[in-house]
């Protein structure tokens, strides 16, 4: 069964996400502005093969146009490399945008189409150990292979009970991108046996968020966000894109 916040909110996002009310329990009437969730993602920045001007460069297959959305940096850079190689003549490069703002480009990006037969996707290139650590997760509550691959576009972990940060108004609740920053996380909890790890869809996190009675969570930034504003300011700016 599909999970979806709506074309707008998640049109970037391949796969119909893992709804799992018994992962995340089931949620009351609409609380949380939907922007105000969607604001959220601004600590997972996404990278992105572009022209010299800026301008992404999809992949085309058939009918659509394939715009991968790398979260790590490295990997972005190591594709563009192999791009590269194979057109040493193309100049291009890596901008990194916050998923939040990158699901709008999407959305304008189709709009801009000329052929109105092709389809932009864009889909979120995650680390193949955390769809692995995913999987495992997955497994153990029961699920098929089938159903993972289906339903399992971008995994977000997170704990039952939840693992939770203090912040200025109050403990949240964490979603972690990555498996390790979990694993840190729990590192520094006394009480971590008591917290069993768990996995579900961003679109059904986002859907949960969304749907929560009160703001009680928050994303846990990547790595990279914390590298672009460490970069920024040593620089005396704003977050620079790599």
């Amino acid at each position: 069964m599909g999970c979806r916040l709506g074309r707008r909110a998640f049109s970037l996002l391949t796969g119909a996400g893992l709804c799992g009310a018994a992962v995340l329990g089931s949620a009351p009437a609409f609380s949380i502005p939907e922007a105000a969730a969607i604001k959220k993602l601004e600590v997972i920045p996404v990278f992105v093969i572009t022209d010299e001007k800026g301008v992404p460069l999809p992949i085309p297959k058939d009918k659509t146009l394939i715009l991968p959305l790398y979260l790590e940096s490295a990997t972005a850079q190591n594709e563009l490399a192999g791009l590269q190689k194979n057109n040493p003549k193309i100049k291009a490069g890596v901008v990194g945008i916050p998923l939040n703002v990158m699901n709008e480009k999407v959305e304008e990006l189709n709009k801009q189409l000329k052929d109105k037969t092709m389809t932009l996707v864009a889909p979120v290139m995650v680390n193949p150990v955390d769809r692995q650590e995913a999987t495992k997760l997955l497994k153990a509550q029961g699920l098929t292979d089938q159903q993972i691959n289906e339903g399992m576009s971008v995994p977000v972990f997170f704990t039952k009970p939840f693992l939770t940060v203090q912040t200025p108004e109050g403990p949240r609740g964490v979603f972690f991108l990555s498996y390790a920053d979990l694993q840190r996380g729990l590192a520094k909890v006394p009480n971590r046996e008591q917290l069993k790890p768990q996995v579900a869809d961003l679109s059904a996190v986002m859907r949960e968020i969304i749907k929560a009675k009160d703001d009680n969570y928050v994303i846990f930034p990547t790595p990279d966000y914390f590298r672009l504003v460490q970069e920024a300011q040593s620089k005396g700016g704003a977050p620079a894109a790599k």
